[in-house]
């Protein structure tokens, strides 16, 4: 930051700081707009035109004044939001030229010297689907640069969550992005929208699959439409075979494959089936909650307390109270229906406290408020409030338009 600081102090006098008239030129400047000496020997020492040594606060302090910061704390504290300015015009005018190499450019050259490379992504992204630029975006996206094995999980999570919203109002409408790789497995493959398998993101889904080639976003897409199906009360297929036993498999994929096992099979076999699950996959404890992440939700749609009790029994504590707050939510919603349902009115309690909505990623959020929903609806004894529960759900339930989530669902749920 101090390097940065310095060039800015260089660049308001128009001198590169190569020479010791250089250093003086500066020294005058800050005397003259600041009315404070200091001396070109420490400004040469400044720029490593002498023997260096560590600045103080005081002349951080002045050069960061002369280049019109209050001090140096303010300069390291507004500067990155200059630099994001900076490349928030870049975008814009880029998109606006609709110049393809121009866009390729600023993407390889953000990439290699802005440490927000994610916020540049996320914000030349949505420009390019608001301008409807689809063919810039697949261009950009097959770069090498946007392999999805460049980033982080937090950073695809970021990626996905941010694009995705979009996506609900902007329709894609070029079929490259539909085989794009790279945009499928940020935003496709993060952005699960669960409330919207009978709209874009179920029509997004039929599309993927049928022209996907890869086995990976194959197995994702013929997961996500067997849940469809599901929703929609009609068959549904184990097509899978053992996907969901294997380690190389994405924990969360996994999740999905056992949830849809368990709705194939008969509930006298779920004991088995989720110790050989977790026979394989519980050493690796530090995830074991992306394991079971699915397997919360179909407990909760399927009334299945036997599989809410195992997963309550099997699931570390320890962990799930220092893990990932979108994760965790899902399990405080299962025990909270778990304890309601078997009248542990103190344990039912203490995950309700524990429970927010403002912790459930978008993609979720309006499908876990149904069945948070249903859970306050048997929760409480006013009319009146009753009344406002039922209204919020079927507006909901309207929305998404899934048979299964019919008035009896919402009345009788916890009717034995």
């Amino acid at each position: 930051m101090i390097d940065i600081l310095l060039q800015k102090a260089g660049a308001k006098i128009g001198r590169e700081m190569k020479t010791r008239g250089d250093c003086e030129l500066l020294s005058n400047a800050i005397f003259e707009i600041l009315d404070v000496d200091l001396s070109y020997n420490t400004i040469r020492r400044l720029y490593g035109l002498a023997p260096a040594v560590k600045p103080s606060v005081n002349t951080l302090n002045i050069i960061a004044k002369f280049c019109d910061y209050k001090n140096f704390t303010h300069f390291t504290q507004t500067h990155i939001y200059e630099k994001k300015s900076d490349i928030s015009q870049l975008v814009y005018k880029a998109v606006y030229v609709s110049d393809t190499a121009e866009i390729i450019d600023l993407v390889k050259n953000i990439k290699k010297s802005s440490p927000d490379f994610i916020g540049f992504l996320i914000n030349l992204t949505r420009e390019l689907l608001y301008n409807n630029q689809f063919l810039i975006l697949d261009t950009v996206y097959r770069l090498k640069e946007l392999n999805c094995n460049n980033f982080t999980y937090s950073e695809i999570l970021e990626l996905g969550n941010s694009i995705g919203l979009l996506l609900r109002k902007v329709k894609i409408k070029e079929d490259l992005l539909i085989i794009n790789t790279n945009f499928l497995r940020c935003v496709y493959l993060t952005f699960v929208d669960y409330s919207s398998l009978n709209g874009y993101y179920g029509a997004w889904a039929d599309q993927v699959f049928a022209k996907s080639r890869t086995q990976e976003i194959n197995t994702f897409t013929a997961a996500i439409l067997e849940f469809k199906n599901f929703l929609n009360n009609r068959e549904i297929n184990d097509q899978f075979g053992n996907l969901a036993f294997s380690k190389n498999v994405h924990p969360i994929l996994c999740s999905r494959l056992m949830a849809i096992k368990l709705l194939v099979h008969n509930k006298d076999e779920t004991t088995a089936l989720l110790d050989k699950y977790y026979k394989i996959h519980s050493p690796n404890k530090l995830i074991q909650i992306d394991y079971s992440f699915e397997l919360f939700l179909i407990a909760i749609l399927t009334k299945n307390s036997l599989l809410m009790s195992y997963l309550i029994r099997s699931l570390n504590d320890s962990i799930l109270f220092h893990y990932q707050k979108h994760y965790l939510n899902s399990f405080n919603l299962m025990c909270m229906y778990y304890y309601k349902w078997t009248g542990n009115l103190t344990r039912q309690k203490e995950y309700a406290s524990l429970f927010e909505l403002s912790y459930v990623r978008n993609s979720y959020e309006e499908f876990i408020l149904l069945l948070y929903n249903v859970y306050l609806y048997a929760d409480t004894k006013s009319s009146s409030k009753k009344a406002s529960i039922k209204r919020a759900y079927d507006r909901l339930s309207e929305k998404m338009q899934y048979p299964y989530f019919s008035e009896s669902f919402l009345e009788e749920y916890f009717i034995s």
